[in-house]
């Protein structure tokens, strides 16, 4: 009976380790965005506007929301530049301080 449970034991630790090894492997293996490929959120002229890594002094694009507008907080975390992960975020974080 103590054997039984020993095996089992391994067995289900075994198993956890490999798939362990196989999600960190998956990950691994996935393309990632080059620092110059990300978005950030930026200030510009007053408003919030969009900048590629690459190419921080031109906006990608320039939006409507106005930095007097912004809490504090919002607004000094954009005048820093603020990192967007992906287009999905970036479509969030602007309705976000858009409202």
């Amino acid at each position: 009976m103590r054997t039984t449970f020993r095996i089992a034991a391994c067995v289900c630790l075994l198993a956890a380790a490999v798939t362990m090894a196989a999600l960190t492997l998956a990950d691994l293996t996935k393309p990632k965005k080059a620092p110059d490929e990300m978005l950030y959120l930026g200030a510009w002229q007053g408003t919030v506007a969009v900048f590629d890594r690459g190419d921080p002094a031109t906006p990608r694009s320039v939006t409507d929301i106005d930095l007097s507008t912004l809490r504090a907080t919002d607004r000094a975390l954009i005048e820093r530049g603020y990192p967007v992960g992906d287009e999905s975020e970036l479509l969030e974080l602007l309705e976000d301080l858009g409202s």
